[in-house]
Parts: C-alpha cells; sequence; structure tokens
C-alpha cells in the first residue's frame, strides 16, 4: 500500500547535480575496480597452490574462487555496514554521510593499491597476501558503503509519491553512468594494472571536495530523532528485499565471472581481456543508462510494473552468454541484461521506500543497499565454484533464476 506523504519543497536542479555526482563517483569506482580485478588477481595469484589444510583435510580453492573471495568478503563488510550509516543519515544528516563514504572510498582503494605493489614486489606472498588484501578491501568498504544510502535517502527527502520512481531512476542512472564509466579507466591497465585505480581515487576525491563545499543540506524536519530500527523482515516490505537480493546475486554472479569467460573464451591475454570486458561492461552499463534515463523518466506505471518488464530481459540476456562465441555476441547479451536491470533496480527501490513513513527513508536506503551488498557476497563465491565446474553454469543458473523471479513478480502485482 502506498502511503500518502507530505509534499516536500522543489529541489533546485543545481543540488540535485551534485548528489547525482556523488552516486556517479562510486558507480565509476565499482566498476573500475571489478573491470582489472580478475586479470590481477591472475596475475597476483599465479604461483600460489591454494591449498587450505584442517585436522587432514585438505582443499584446493579454484584461482576465480579466490580473485572473487576479495568481492565477496568487501561486499559482506558492505552489507553489515548499509544499515547503520542509513539510520546515521536520519540521525545527523544525510551530508555528512555522504562525504564521509567519498572520502572513505579514496583512502580505501590508496590502501589497497599499496598492498598490491607490496606482493607485485613479492614482499607479501600466499596466504598472507591474500590475508591482507581482504583486510585492505574490508576496510574500504566500511566506509565507502555511507554514500550510496545517504545519497538515496536524500533523493527520498526530495521527492514525494507521484515523483519517487523518477527521482530514484535518476540516482541510480547517475550511478549507471559511472558504472559505464569506470571500465573505460581499464585502457590504462596497459601502463599499469592499478593505474586505472589510482585514476578513480583521485576522480573521487575531487567529487568529495566539490560535495564538501557545494552540497547543501536536505530537508529533515526529524533530523537528531532517534529512529526505530528498521528490521529486513518488517511486512511492509521484505518481499521487496528478498526480490532484490535476488536479483543481486545473480547480477554479481555473472559479473565475477565475465571477466575470466571473456578470456577464457575468446583465448586473450590479460591485457586484452581487461579491455575487451571493459567495453562489454560499457555496452551494459549503456543499456542500462537507456532504460533508466529515457524509459523510466518517462514511466507512467506503478514501479512493480518495471520489474515485471525489466527482470524477463535480464534473464534473456544471461541466457545469451550461454550460447556467445564471439565478442559481438557477448557485448549484446550484456546490453541486454543491462537493459532489463536498468529497468528492474528503480522499480525495486521505488516500490519499497512508497512503504515506509518519511523520517525512516533513512532507516530504509541502508536495507536497500544491503541487499545487493550481500548479493555480491554470495554471488562471487557461487559464480566462482560454478565456473570451476563448467563455464556456462553461472548463466544458466541466472537466467533461470531471474525467470522464476518474473514469475514471481506477476503475483506482486496482482
Amino acid at each position: 500500500m502506498v502511503r500518502k506523504e507530505k509534499m516536500p519543497a522543489p529541489m533546485p536542479t543545481g543540488r540535485l547535480n551534485l548528489l547525482l555526482l556523488a552516486t556517479f563517483a562510486m558507480g565509476m569506482g565499482q566498476t573500475a575496480v571489478f573491470a582489472v580485478l580478475p586479470m590481477l588477481g591472475r596475475e597476483l595469484f599465479a604461483d600460489f597452490d591454494g591449498v587450505f589444510s584442517l585436522l587432514g583435510w585438505h582443499y584446493q580453492m579454484p584461482l576465480e574462487l579466490l580473485v572473487n573471495l576479495l568481492i565477496a568478503t568487501s561486499s559482506l563488510s558492505y552489507f553489515l555496514i548499509t544499515p547503520f550509516w542509513g539510520r546515521r543519515s536520519d540521525r545527523i544528516g544525510r551530508k555528512p554521510v555522504i562525504v564521509i563514504g567519498l572520502f572513505g572510498y579514496c583512502l580505501g582503494m590508496l590502501l589497497f593499491n599499496v598492498v598490491v605493489h607490496l606482493g607485485q614486489a613479492m614482499i607479501l606472498a600466499g596466504w598472507w597476501l591474500l590475508g591482507t588484501l581482504l583486510l585492505s578491501r574490508v576496510l574500504h568498504s566500511l566506509v565507502m558503503s555511507a554514500t550510496f544510502p545517504a545519497s538515496m535517502a536524500f533523493m527520498a527527502d526530495c521527492t514525494d509519491a507521484s515523483t519517487r520512481t523518477r527521482g530514484v531512476s535518476r540516482l541510480t542512472a547517475a550511478n549507471g553512468i559511472g558504472i559505464m564509466v569506470g571500465p573505460a579507466l581499464a585502457w590504462f591497465a596497459s601502463y599499469s594494472f592499478l593505474a586505472p585505480l589510482y585514476l578513480q581515487a583521485a576522480i573521487t576525491f575531487v567529487v568529495a571536495v566539490i560535495i564538501y563545499f557545494y552540497l547543501p543540506k536536505s530537508r529533515q524536519p526529524n533530523l537528531g530523532l532517534t529512529v526505530k530500527k528498521l528490521s529486513f523482515f518488517d511486512s511492509r516490505f521484505r518481499i521487496y528485499i528478498g526480490l532484490g537480493l535476488s536479483m543481486f546475486v545473480m547480477l554479481a554472479m555473472v559479473q565475477q565471472t565475465l571477466g575470466f569467460y571473456f578470456q577464457d573464451r575468446l583465448a586473450l591475454d590479460p591485457i586484452e581481456a581487461a579491455q575487451h570486458f571493459s567495453f562489454g561492461m560499457m555496452c551494459s552499463s549503456g543499456a542500462m543508462l537507456v532504460a533508466q534515463l529515457f524509459i523510466v523518466q518517462r514511466w507512467r506505471g506503478s514501479p512493480q510494473s518495471l520489474l515485471m518488464l525489466g527482470l524477463p530481459l535480464a534473464a534473456t540476456g544471461y541466457l545469451m552468454l550461454v550460447f556467445a562465441d564471439d565478442f559481438i555476441l557477448l557485448a549484446v547479451a550484456m546490453a541486454v541484461f543491462g537493459l532489463g536491470m536498468g529497468l528492474a533496480a528503480p522499480g525495486y527501490n521505488a516500490s519499497a521506500s512508497l512503504a515506509v513513513e518519511s523520517h525512516e527513508q533513512g532507516a530504509l536506503a541502508g536495507l536497500l543497499s544491503a541487499a545487493p551488498g550481500l548479493g555480491y557476497v554470495i554471488g562471487p563465491l557461487l559464480g566462482g565454484w560454478l565456473y570451476s565446474v563448467d563455464v556456462t553454469y553461472p548463466y544458466w543458473c541466472a537466467g533461470l533464476v531471474v525467470a522464476l523471479l518474473s514469475l514471481a513478480c506477476i503475483r506482486l502485482a496482482e
């Protein structure tokens, strides 16, 4: 049921654009890492056997699973901490939390790069290198996770029920532009695998400074009040949390294996694979952007109907990957599932945000952001294991699961 809200004051365009800039930087940073991490991981752990022993039991961790562990661990941290940042933005304001996340991203990325340098210099190796990389990713994630839930709550402060879907779509579209631009930085990998990450840290620092000085505070009539902690199982929105978790588990599983898939399917060296994969990610993000800027902005239906349209498209794109055997087909498949997710993601966020009161938006935004975070814990691990069994299994799994979610959304809209 959609709750009636007091009409918020109109938000000046300039302020909105600055808010979009913050989520742009976060999206860009996310995919800049994704585009180079598979190949960087293979370089760092090329001579590591990955054998784990305990009480006479031995397990050799596949390289793909080992690399994806870096993503999964940081995503677990993201999942655990984003509800805190969402509630914190209700308590101290949206802007301070957004700024904390942006500066935290810069420092965390620099820490990760230092550890990689130590690995390349053979100062750290094997399990010591893996453990230190995991620690750096956790610290990075604990702070940078502040930006997105606070930005989502900021947008909720400035929209009402009639404009929420379009507002959320603009926010996720800005994030999508960043996701599209981020992989382009992988072309600098020809100089060094870390060059894209240093460049991204510098860009995020500039954005953080701009936000700090020029983003006004959002209007929060309940600022400073203690807000009741929301539960993932709250009957008002738990169905959306479950749906979002399933969506992002499948997306993470696909994204975190596609770097390997490009390299293995097309028989490319690591640098070529990073560059081809980055172009594929740009196709996916570009389609996502088209969905959010041109389709969702003109959408007059319910947020739930966006889910019903987007999920079948995403399922189709995942299944196309199974049969793609050249670069063009891979890029087209990525564009198709990007278009589907571009429609489904704002539908997911807007549907849930309309179920709670205005003073609960920060706490809810933290939960909504945590669901993708947990998805990126489960997805990479599941995908790495499935990929080690058969390279097409992650895409079969994603296609079939998202197809089932599409059927569930039909019942949700009834």
